[in-house]
């Protein structure tokens, strides 16, 4: 699987009508959610707190989504339904999956929503 849905892109690309500087806002925009939100669910985990992280999880899995980030999004369901179960016995290795998905993310973003680079998005 891609690390971008392609089919979410181009769909963000259809609603931005062309405007790069939306589709950057959009990036800068989850980039910040994240950078707020993760260490708030890496504090719940090491708590262990799975309603509280069930609740971030759930947060940053929709915003995933939204930016077609599905990689990320998918890590973030499984911590969800971990929780959701009241387990965080995978919790830290899926954490680790997504700072890794992080470090691409940033790298790859831009080139992805605007379309300069598609083999970057694979």
């Amino acid at each position: 699987m891609p690390f971008f849905n392609p089919k979410k892109l181009d769909e963000l690309r259809s609603i931005a009508g062309g405007d790069h500087v939306f589709l950057q806002k959009i990036g800068e925009t989850y980039i910040a959610q994240f950078d707020r939100k993760f260490p708030e669910l890496k504090q719940a985990v090491d708590d262990n707190d799975p309603v509280q992280t069930e609740k971030i999880a759930h947060l940053l899995k929709g915003a995933s989504y939204s930016v077609a980030a599905d990689g990320l999004a998918d890590d973030f369901e499984q911590l969800e339904k971990e929780a959701e179960n009241g387990s965080l016995e995978n919790a830290d290795k899926v954490l680790q999956n997504i700072d890794q998905y992080m470090i691409e993310f940033r790298k790859v973003w831009l080139d992805a929503f605007i379309g300069k680079n598609p083999d970057s998005i694979q």
